[in-house]
């Protein structure tokens, strides 16, 4: 199973969200903005990777951000798998939003300073096509790329449905009388 073929809307795979930083603490809109782990962060990466052990990653695809590619890393140095940094996998770009709190979001649908919702559904869409594995796959990212991931896949997702900093999910596609995706924590 560690040489297959990774493909997108049909291979189950793996997704955490980054560890804690101070910005994702206080809410601020961190965007494509660059941010560090806080130490909490760095405890939450590290227990994703124990919890991740008992998968026998064959991959890991990261987003190249800072808070990202270090929760990746961490995985990557208990589990030994390898990691790939994918620029598709950041977060949607907040223009002049970015670095503030967000009540400060726009509410209309892209204003001007803003990656579109088309564009970043897109952009994420395509970065998970050009996953190639070797399974299973661990996708680290951001709460965006979570929610724009599984629209991808077809199947609406609740606005108010969260990924929490450090939690691994397992996300499967669709079989027998299921219809949609699963998600489960892991």
């Amino acid at each position: 199973m560690a040489d297959s073929i990774f493909e997108f809307g049909t291979s189950p795979f793996y997704f955490l969200r980054h560890g804690e930083t101070d910005e994702s603490r206080e809410g601020i809109v961190q965007g494509q903005s660059e941010s560090e782990l806080n130490d909490a962060g760095s405890k939450m990466a590290e227990a994703a990777a124990e919890t991740l052990l008992g998968v026998s990653l064959g991959s890991i695809y990261s987003s190249p951000l800072k808070r990202t590619w270090k929760t990746a890393s961490i995985v990557s140095a208990l589990t030994g798998a390898p990691t790939y940094p994918l620029a598709g996998l950041m977060e949607r770009h907040w223009g002049a939003f970015q670095g503030r709190p967000k009540a400060h979001r726009p509410t209309t649908p892209n204003p001007d300073t803003v990656e579109t919702e088309d564009e970043f559904r897109r952009r994420v869409g395509q970065a998970m096509a050009s996953i190639a594995g070797p399974l299973p796959v661990l996708v680290v990212s951001h709460s965006g790329v979570f929610r724009a991931i599984y629209e991808s896949v077809g199947t609406a997702i609740d606005r108010r449905v969260k990924v929490a900093s450090g939690q691994v999910l397992r996300m499967e596609p669709p079989t027998g009388d299921r219809r949609s995706w699963s998600i489960r924590v892991v």
